[in-house]
C-alpha cells in the first residue's frame, strides 16, 4: 500500500482537536462493531479493523508529537 509523509506544524489545541477527532472515528467505529454483533450493517470484523486502523493512525500521530519535544 502506498504510504504518505506528512509533516505538520499544529498549536496545542489543533494538536487537542486532531486527537480527539481520530478518538471519536475510533470510537464511531467501534460503536458500529456493537451493532454488527447485533445483526445489523457490515460484520463486526470489518468494523474493529476499521477501529484498529484508526487507533494505529492515533499512535502515530501521538508517538511523532512525542518526538518533536
Amino acid at each position: 500500500m502506498k504510504q504518505k509523509t506528512l509533516n505538520l506544524e499544529l498549536t496545542n489545541d489543533q494538536f487537542a482537536d486532531l486527537t480527539n477527532a481520530l478518538e471519536d472515528h475510533r470510537d464511531y467505529f467501534k460503536k458500529r462493531a456493537d451493532e454488527a454483533m447485533l445483526g445489523m450493517s457490515l460484520d463486526t470484523g470489518y468494523w474493529k479493523s476499521r477501529a484498529e486502523q484508526v487507533q494505529e493512525i492515533l499512535g502515530l500521530v501521538m508517538h511523532s508529537a512525542r518526538q518533536d519535544h
